[in-house]
């Protein structure tokens, strides 16, 4: 598996630092129609660290299976 680091000048990647920075609970939409949602804590070049409502612990989602991102309200 060859690792590409995040590049801030995308993006889309700027766009997810913001939801980051500012807290914005977000949809993630996995395949088979699984929705996931929650705030997410930060992200790498694997994965997406989401911290979902009543759970003690952040989720680790790989990208790679990410559909569709989108902030909810």
């Amino acid at each position: 598996m060859e690792n590409h680091p995040l590049d801030p000048n995308l993006p889309g990647i700027r766009l997810i630092q913001g939801w980051v920075r500012d807290g914005i609970p977000l949809s993630l939409e996995l395949p088979e129609g699984l929705r996931l949602e929650g705030r997410l804590l930060w992200q790498d070049p694997e994965f997406l660290a989401l911290e979902r409502p009543g759970s003690p612990h952040p989720m680790l989602v790989s990208r790679r299976a990410v559909l569709t991102i989108r902030p909810l309200g």
